[in-house]
């Protein structure tokens, strides 16, 4: 027994540490000394390659050239020849957008579009699909929510990021239906999957699409574009739009087109994708992490097991990986400067902590803490 509890002491002691926390990405972000291209520049002067981008909203990189420049032009004063300009270049890439509004935040432009239908359907409530439900392609959960309040909801909101198509259609089908007025939240996807957003790559229409501030390559703004009735219903809410928000908004969207960014981010994503995969593979850390998502907006996640506790893993892999300074946070979302050094340091940070990880998993470091029954 004693030789027993020695062995067990030495395993114990042998299991390796979870590396230390990182500060969460928008502190990380928030008090940056500097932030250009693909890196982050902390107060102390380490520089961290970003894989989030503003939660995606970096589409160009960090301070972008040609935006910062079109900012430095524009006076102060909000012009309406710049919202009519930034309108007309929202309108010519979503396909829905008959009309655009646009707004200082996403909590305005979602508050306002909710709004506008209440207005046009005489209606109070709204139901918001959940990512998993949409991903799930469960449209039947959400032919059941609509008969259980039949009458009574105004707008179906969805981000449509992982959604199959026939999801989208069903859910166009039992929006017409029952008189909704069908809300995409392409806050993600919109100028990053395509240049239309998720609704040009499905060919669904929604009646409403919210825009959030890649619009501006991660400048504080927002829209609403959608068919005039619902357009014409809403009023505006928050505060005003600025002159440089809508300038950054007309430089960023010249770009995105010009060079067809994301089809560069496709490509990027998929190499990240790749060199990624053939890590796991050849660490074995494919047994416990997996990759799934877009390759414009790759996630890596922990695989169902019942030895682990998938929070407690994909933690410890995004901080090792901020101690190799990279900024994943279990995400790979590329902007157009994450070029090729930017991934290789990407790389070269899963091939040091990747083994160490196994190492945990294996030593049950990750094991789901098992609450002590309070049963007789």
């Amino acid at each position: 027994m004693a030789a027993q509890a020695r062995t067990i002491a030495a395993r114990f002691r042998a299991a390796p540490k979870a590396p230390a926390a990182a500060p969460a990405y928008a502190s990380i972000v928030k008090t940056a000394r500097k932030v250009e291209g693909a890196v982050v520049r902390d107060s102390a002067g380490v520089e961290r390659i970003d894989l989030r981008n503003g939660d995606g909203s970096v589409l160009l990189g960090w301070s972008d050239p040609l935006v910062e420049a079109a900012v430095a032009r524009t006076p102060s004063v909000c012009s309406s020849r710049l919202e009519a300009e930034a309108a007309e270049r929202v309108g010519e890439l979503i396909p829905s957008a008959e009309a655009v509004g646009f707004r200082s935040s996403v909590e305005a432009a979602l508050v306002d579009a909710l709004v506008a239908a209440k207005t046009v359907t005489g209606r109070d409530g709204a139901f918001f699909v959940d990512d998993e439900t949409a991903a799930g392609g469960d449209a039947d959960a959400l032919k059941s929510a609509l008969d259980r309040h039949l009458g009574e909801v105004a707008a179906v909101v969805i981000r449509p990021m992982d959604a199959p198509r026939e999801f989208l259609l069903a859910a166009r089908r039992l929006c017409d239906r029952a008189g909704v007025v069908l809300v995409f939240d392409e806050t993600r996807t919109a100028f990053r999957v395509d240049l239309g957003g998720a609704q040009t790559l499905a060919g669904v229409m929604p009646d409403l699409t919210i825009l959030g501030s890649s619009l501006a390559n991660g400048r504080p703004i927002a829209a609403v574009a959608g068919r005039m009735e619902p357009m014409t219903a809403m009023t505006a809410t928050g505060d005003r739009v600025t002159a440089c928000a809508l300038a950054a908004a007309c430089a960023t969207l010249d770009r995105v087109v010009r060079e067809d960014v994301p089809d560069m981010l496709r490509v990027r994503g998929a190499e990240i994708e790749a060199e990624i995969e053939t890590r796991l593979r050849q660490t074995g850390a494919d047994l416990w992490v997996g990759l799934c998502g877009d390759p414009t907006w790759s996630i890596v996640a922990a695989r169902p097991r019942p030895d682990v506790d998938p929070n407690a893993l994909e933690d410890a892999l995004s901080n090792a990986l901020y101690g190799h300074r990279i900024l994943s946070f279990g995400a790979h979302v590329p902007s157009l400067a994450t070029r090729e050094g930017a991934i290789g340091r990407l790389v070269s940070a899963y091939e040091a902590v990747l083994p160490r990880i196994v190492r945990m998993a294996e030593a049950g470091v990750f094991a789901p803490v098992r609450r002590r029954s309070n049963a007789a």
